[in-house]
């Protein structure tokens, strides 16, 4: 049991960290827009209502990303301390 969940473990962890890092790096791209065209009344301007409705739903897309990875992180580490605990555990079981 302990070395599937160390699998297991690792390969979330790296999955969550490449979701928060993509999140990351995408809401920054969206705050830089929102940044360079807002107007003097603090409206973000958009060319067209379809920009405007394709940002949100980013914006909104992108939240969830970061959120939902860092979770599947927490679950990762979960699963890492629950495999050495095992492992640590399973080592020191005297055979009989």
């Amino acid at each position: 049991m302990s070395i599937p969940a160390l699998l297991l473990g690792s390969i979330l962890v790296v999955i969550s960290i490449f979701m928060v890092i993509k999140a990351r790096k995408k809401m920054t791209a969206l705050k830089e827009y929102e940044f360079e065209n807002r107007s003097p009344e603090g409206v973000v301007e958009f060319a067209s209502i379809d920009l405007s409705r394709t940002h949100a739903a980013d914006k909104g897309l992108y939240t969830v990303l970061g959120i939902v990875g860092f979770f599947v992180g927490i679950f990762g580490v979960a699963l890492l301390v629950a495999g050495f605990t095992l492992c640590v555990n399973v080592s020191e079981t005297p055979i009989p």
